[in-house]
């Protein structure tokens, strides 16, 4: 029950008002929401996953969705600034984490992964039981989230932009 209300608070960073959820469905680490833009009713479907360290509510999700944008992966955190983009690194493993520049959202507490980098991400992400997720705030801060991936592949064949 807890986690589906933070995972509710996670959502609310970055869907706001509108496409609101019609049903939600536990599929492996993620849960999946099904839903429709409120005007145009395309599929706004989305699945989210909750960090094992998600110790601030609304911090420490990872959400591949449908958007009027087309598919996204979207990392949410604490506040990260009012800047246009943050860095944003992750790792498999022990590998040595990949960064890039990810753009944020207006809230300054979600960032979006560029297209390159979701298909990487998801290249690997297949084959992988988690991911450690590194996101830089406006003081240059880190905030580290432990992503379990079990369901992934499942998850994200039921989004129709995939």
């Amino acid at each position: 029950m807890l986690r589906t209300a933070m995972i509710a608070v996670v959502l609310g960073l970055w869907a706001g008002p509108g496409a609101e959820a019609r049903a939600q469905e536990s599929i492996g680490d993620f849960f999946f929401f099904e839903r429709a833009d409120p005007t145009s009713g395309e599929d706004r479907g989305s699945i989210t996953t909750l960090a094992d360290e998600n110790y601030v509510s609304g911090a420490g999700g990872l959400t591949f969705r449908c958007s009027k944008d087309g598919f996204e992966m979207v990392v949410t955190a604490t506040y990260l600034g009012r800047d246009p983009t943050t860095t944003v690194r992750y790792a498999f493993g022990d590998e040595e984490p990949t960064a890039a520049s990810w753009n944020l959202r207006s809230t300054g507490m979600a960032a979006v992964a560029p297209a390159d980098v979701r298909e990487a991400f998801l290249g690997r992400a297949a084959s992988e039981a988690s991911v450690v997720v590194h996101v830089s705030d406006f003081q240059l801060r880190s905030h580290t989230y432990t992503f379990n991936l079990g369901g992934l592949e499942e998850g994200l064949s039921r989004l129709t932009c995939r």
